[in-house]
């Protein structure tokens, strides 16, 4: 997209474990476009939470590039290296030296963006509350450390902004002095929301920010991020497992599943023709306030072992129609539009 805020190209994030890789985020791209909200969904463990640390940098990317801004500001040396190891083990000296150009070059332009503060446009809100708020710092301390990051020390203009930012939140000035203990956890979500607005974004990552909360509570602080959105101009990366609320806020739906990427279109696009087998096995397990549907209501069950055999093509993620794309081979390709019928 030539519009896109935040662009990442082949992100791969792999931890070592007792001597082999374990592949938390394989070989993903997407772009977001400013002002949008693209919601991220699949069950525990598919990478989602690895993904927005990654992006806001606070793992080291193994592979692949991140662009915010017009600026990188990731990159995958790891995997750098290592093209550039295999490139002089087969003996071809120039590839080598061309792809350590290409290495020294991202880390300069990385280094640079984060010198000139392009990562402080990018803000994150963590999933549980609790831990994500420091218990010996008070409410003002918390909200306005990056400012102090930043070296501002008027107190009166610290103060102005921190009142100002929970306002925004709908909490009360006199709260900066109280310690997050004192809160309830709706509360403390909101103090990590003010935080994350207090330094105007352009972006920002909400790791499952309601998931901890009651229902009710949660619909309040699903509200209060759609004020902030259109009050500030946010672009949302929106990580949850819970459809429903996705398919509200979001304007576009990525599917994760093991890592990747296995299906990504726009909102409504997506419950209306869900393509892939691990989709529809989510959308199945939406429950519905109605006992008739309820009860004829079949869960189905994703085995990929069953459902693929990627034997002779390895699958890609592929456009079956404008904006809806699809991990698979091409024989499922052909498959998926037959299934959707003439355009």
């Amino acid at each position: 997209m030539d519009d896109a805020l935040l662009s990442v190209r082949n992100l791969k994030q792999y931890f070592r474990l007792k001597g082999s890789d374990l592949k938390a985020v394989d070989d993903i791209s997407f772009d977001i476009r400013k002002g949008e909200v693209l919601g991220l969904v699949g069950e525990s463990g598919c990478g989602k939470t690895t993904l927005g640390r990654s992006i806001i940098r606070l793992y080291d990317i193994t592979g692949g590039d991140i662009f915010f801004m017009g600026k990188r500001i990731g990159t995958g040396i790891r995997d750098k290296k290592k093209k550039i190891s295999e490139a002089r083990k087969s003996g071809d000296a120039v590839l080598a030296e061309r792809l350590k150009a290409e290495l020294v070059k991202a880390k300069d332009e990385v280094e640079s963006s984060v010198g000139e503060g392009v990562m402080s446009k990018m803000q994150m809100i963590f999933q549980d509350p609790i831990a994500s708020l420091n218990p010996r710092m008070t409410v003002r301390e918390i909200i306005a450390e990056g400012l102090t990051i930043r070296g501002i020390r008027d107190k009166r203009h610290v103060n102005g902004r921190v009142s100002e930012a929970l306002d925004m939140v709908g909490l009360l000035p006199e709260h900066a002095e109280r310690y997050p203990h004192e809160f309830s956890g709706g509360q403390r979500q909101r103090i990590g929301i003010a935080r994350a607005i207090l330094l105007e974004p352009e972006m920002i990552i909400a790791d499952e920010p309601v998931s901890a909360l009651d229902v009710s509570i949660q619909a309040q602080v699903i509200n209060l991020l759609n004020d902030l959105r259109e009050r500030m101009g946010l672009t949302i990366l929106f990580i949850a497992h819970d459809l429903s609320v996705v398919k509200y806020f979001s304007n576009r739906i990525a599917v994760m599943y093991f890592g990747k990427i296995v299906e990504m279109a726009d909102s409504e696009e997506l419950f209306l023709r869900p393509l892939h087998p691990y989709t529809r096995a989510l959308l199945s397990a939406i429950p519905q306030p109605n006992p008739r549907y309820e009860r004829k209501r079949k869960r189905m069950i994703y085995t990929p072992a069953l459902e693929h055999d990627y034997t002779r093509e390895e699958p890609e993620l592929k456009e079956i129609l404008p904006g809806h794309f699809v991990r698979c081979s091409t024989e499922e390709l052909e498959k998926y539009k037959a299934e959707l019928g003439p355009a």
